[in-house]
């Protein structure tokens, strides 16, 4: 269906990357439609057409569409949810240069010990993420 390819994307003082990247397959949608459909059975069928057009457009791939309906299940509040919704449920993880360390690390005295340094697709030059995030997405290692 789609391949992910989760952009880099520069923010103030660092780097921001979905955690999310892969495929997004037709099983899957169908799948997660059939289960949005039993939890909100007053939704019409162009809700689901509509859906499925902007989960493609934005890049989705198979587990941030299972996790954003997950997450809208059991969170929404009002008797039917937006596409918005969907949409926005995404997780990042900040990344930051070396440059962004050292200004860190002026300013703070730690930043060496709270971040590590990460290889990051084909970069040639690691990036830094926090050592927590590191742990909780088994980030790979930059290796000298």
């Amino acid at each position: 269906m789609s391949q992910n390819t989760s952009p880099l994307t520069r923010k103030d003082s660092h780097y921001e990357v979905s955690i999310y990247e892969g495929e997004l397959t037709t099983d899957c949608v169908i799948n997660n439609i059939a289960k949005l459909k039993k939890a909100f059975p007053a939704l019409p069928k162009e809700f689901y057409d509509v859906l499925a057009d902007r989960i493609k457009e934005h890049n989705f791939n198979n587990q941030r569409l299972s996790d954003s309906i997950d997450s809208v299940i059991d969170n929404c509040v009002y008797p039917t949810p937006t596409i918005a919704q969907f949409i926005g449920y995404d997780e990042k993880i900040n990344l930051y240069n070396y440059h962004d360390i050292i200004k860190m690390n002026d300013k703070t005295g730690i930043a060496f010990k709270c971040y590590r340094p990460i290889k990051y697709k084909d970069l040639s030059k690691p990036l830094y993420a926090s050592v927590e995030d590191i742990e909780r997405f088994n980030l790979e290692k930059w290796h000298k």
